[in-house]
């Protein structure tokens, strides 16, 4: 038997049917093992070891439990070899390792194998390119997760000791993308619109704009005059000063890679960028496109073939060579851009969602390859004397002559920003070709009544696209980067535009007050750069790890010795006068002292950020020990801290002081089977009746059948 792995149980089903007999396709449910989330005592990063920068890997619970033990037993029945087929990036590669180690799998009984489809002759070839491990891929991806750590752990402790707010963190790609929203926030909130006025006059089918730069002085952007906008908007006898026709090209959109098919989504189908990634998932999984997660915007010489051939049968207009894209020096996933797997199949998808999406991939694929739309250009400028002052206008027309990709795509409506870029400055119409010297009339014209507008807030896929053009995270990264802004309350989305909150700010102005190295684009940029070096061995993991601890724990001592940047307020001990600090406890925040070791024990609940009043003392009725507030499952209650010794003594809460005890029930004629004494009917209300004995040292409990105590039933042996 041969045993085939992959990561998502999705693609099981599909993976059979094309190996057919003799295999087992099993899935490992993603990631098997992953770094700790606290670490051990003395440990500064939870998970890495400060001197050989080597993680130190947990086992996942649900991999541990279920995932590992299954694949185990196929593993030791796969006479024939394993095959080891998760993802083909570098998330992928690791998952393929972690496998390979956890499952004690030999060198000589694994095979690594990818592909970038699930389709029958995409998967058949990749087994006839069998393959070993790559381990610059697994370091990269290792590189990525401890350098994660290496500027989370540290830098996150730095920004709660500044700020005093304990629930605010630092991350290597998070942090500089919350700073792009914090900086538009405060672009937006500075900003001052000016009304200003243009002019327009109309002819037969097309009109002409106000040249107004000639009378502009000074560092004056804008007409801010009224009376002269009138003036020019009554011109109505010009001459042609020039007037030019050229041949103008429009190439068809490049095919989508990750970033491009997230925003091409969010403004065709209102999808967010977790809405895209989870549907492309679903999609590859299915054998619909292929892999989704890739910087490439090229296809293969096979695929560019049949591509062609496909819009040749069709009619549809073609370039003499196919089309290629210069790749940015970032692309390193090695894949091809996204595309259907079956160019012929036009709908596929179990959902609505779905099959939106892969139509948009689809129809940018085909489009891709086919050839530029040409037009006839028309620019003409036009004078005319009004009022003593001569005014300037300009037009410009485009007829089209061959359609190429518009005959398939007339609007690509994922492009929103062309498409808005278009309605601001509008074209001018029909606009026909004129003698120069000739003189032409208008038949009316308005004043333009303008306003200049803030910068725009970013959408999710357009922050997206910032960050991709700055260098700044990887395709496998940006739905996580766009969640964790939202779940650690640094940014908000109303009507699909981001907000920066009052946290985000908090978290950038302290990090860039401390002049912290990775909230700097260019740092941050670079540093993706030397992790793909790692992958393809231009650089040595160790020496990368070791470069950026030593950076960072620069950067934070610096910043520790500088108190002038700190803005937590101190507060110090009314007992021992030593300072307070801030704490989470399993039950929230609170405020202890940190002369806690010295012996002192004073405590107060957090109340906004600050050290609240100490509670006052309730002793316990019984014992007279403190009774303490506890917080459960189903809210809080007080219970007695002579608890160990015996008094099992609890009242509920009442607005954080203890409450009346509910009235003890009465002990019935019914008798305890183990100590003689009276029992007492429990009741739950709308759950179930049960008793126990009244003597409190008696642990003993029965179940209710009518109204009456029953032995319990023993549960059966599993042996």
């Amino acid at each position: 038997m041969k045993v085939m792995i992959v990561e998502s149980p999705n693609k099981v089903e599909k993976l059979s049917q094309i190996l057919g007999d003799g295999w087992t396709v099993a899935a490992s449910y993603g990631h098997i093992r992953d770094l700790p989330k606290e670490g051990e005592k003395g440990e500064a990063v939870a998970g890495i070891s400060l001197d050989t920068f080597e993680p130190k890997y947990v086992l996942v619970e649900r991999a541990e439990q279920h995932t590992i033990p299954k694949l185990r037993k196929l593993v030791a029945q796969a006479d024939e070899g394993v095959w080891l087929a998760t993802d083909p990036d570098r998330e992928g590669e690791a998952i393929s390792w972690h496998l390979k180690e956890v499952l004690r799998i030999a060198d000589s009984r694994y095979t690594r194998v990818t592909f970038n489809a699930i389709s029958a002759s995409t998967v058949l070839g990749a087994l006839e390119k069998p393959r070993k491990i790559d381990f610059k891929l697994v370091k990269a991806q290792e590189g990525r997760r401890v350098t994660d750590r290496l500027i989370g752990y540290p830098g996150s402790a730095l920004l709660r000791e500044k700020t005093g707010n304990r629930s605010i963190s630092a991350g290597r790609v998070q942090s500089p993308a919350v700073r792009l929203l914090a900086e538009r926030e405060r672009q937006i909130q500075v900003f001052k619109p000016t009304n200003h006025f243009g002019a327009e006059v109309e002819f037969d089918g097309w009109k002409a704009k106000w040249d107004t730069k000639l009378f502009l002085t000074g560092d004056s952007e804008y007409i801010l005059d009224a009376e002269l906008a009138a003036l020019a908007a009554s011109c109505r006898d010009f001459t042609v000063e020039a007037s030019e026709t050229k041949p103008s090209r429009k190439a068809p959109p490049a095919p989508f890679r990750t970033v491009t098919l997230m925003q091409g989504a969010s403004v065709a189908l209102k999808f967010n960028p977790k809405k895209t990634a989870e549907l492309s998932q679903k999609l590859f999984e299915a054998g619909h496109i292929t892999y989704h997660r890739t910087d490439s915007q090229n296809f293969t010489p096979e695929v560019l073939a049949e591509i062609r051939a496909y819009a040749s049968e069709r009619g549809w207009a073609l370039p003499e060579k196919p089309r290629t894209w210069k790749e940015k020096d970032s692309a390193q996933e090695g894949h091809e851009a996204i595309r259907p797997t079956h160019l012929e199949v036009a709908s596929a998808g179990d959902t609505a969602d779905e099959q939106a999406l892969y139509k948009l991939i689809r129809i940018r694929a085909v489009v891709s390859q086919l050839a530029d739309a040409e037009y006839n250009v028309t620019t003409v400028r036009l004078l005319c004397a009004q009022g003593g002052k001569s005014f300037a206008f300009g037009a410009r027309g485009q007829q089209c002559v061959k359609p190429g990709f518009e005959a398939v795509l007339a609007t690509d409506v994922t492009d929103g920003d062309a498409a808005e870029k278009t309605a601001e400055e509008g074209e001018s119409g029909a606009v026909p070709p004129l003698p120069v010297g000739s003189q032409i009339l208008a038949l009316d014209g308005r004043v333009s009544m303008l306003k200049t507008s803030a910068p725009k807030r970013y959408k999710a896929a357009s922050l997206l696209a910032k960050l991709e053009a700055l260098g700044i995270g990887r395709p496998s990264t940006y739905p996580t980067i766009m969640t964790t802004m939202f779940e650690r309350g640094y940014a908000t989305e109303e009507k699909e535009l981001l907000y920066c909150t009052p946290l985000g700010t908090t978290l950038v102005v302290a990090l860039i007050r401390n002049k912290v190295g990775f909230i700097e684009y260019d740092y941050t940029c670079e540093l993706e750069n030397e992790l793909d070096a790692i992958a393809s061995g231009r650089a040595e993991y160790l020496d990368v790890m070791r470069r950026v601890n030593e950076r960072v724990e620069a950067d934070i001592a610096r910043a520790r010795a500088d108190e002038s940047t700190n803005t937590a307020p101190r507060f110090n001990c009314p007992e021992c006068s030593k300072p307070l600090r801030q704490i989470k406890g399993p039950n929230g925040l609170f405020w202890g002292c940190s002369g806690f070791d010295e012996g002192c024990r004073y405590a107060v609940p957090d109340e906004n950020g600050k050290p609240g009043e100490k509670p006052p003392a309730y002793a316990c009725p019984e014992c007279t020990k403190p009774l303490r507030r506890i917080g459960g499952e189903r809210g809080y209650f007080w219970g007695c801290t002579g608890y160990a010794d015996g008094c099992k003594v609890a009242f509920p809460d009442d607005n954080g002081k203890p409450g009346k005890r509910a009235p003890t029930p009465p002990v019935s004629a019914f008798k305890c089977g183990a100590c003689g004494n009276g029992l007492i009917n429990r009741k739950k209300p709308g759950k179930y009746n049960f008793w126990t004995c009244s003597n409190r040292d008696c642990d003993k409990t029965y179940d209710d059948r009518a109204g009456k105590p029953v032995e319990k039933k023993a549960k059966a042996s599993t042996h």
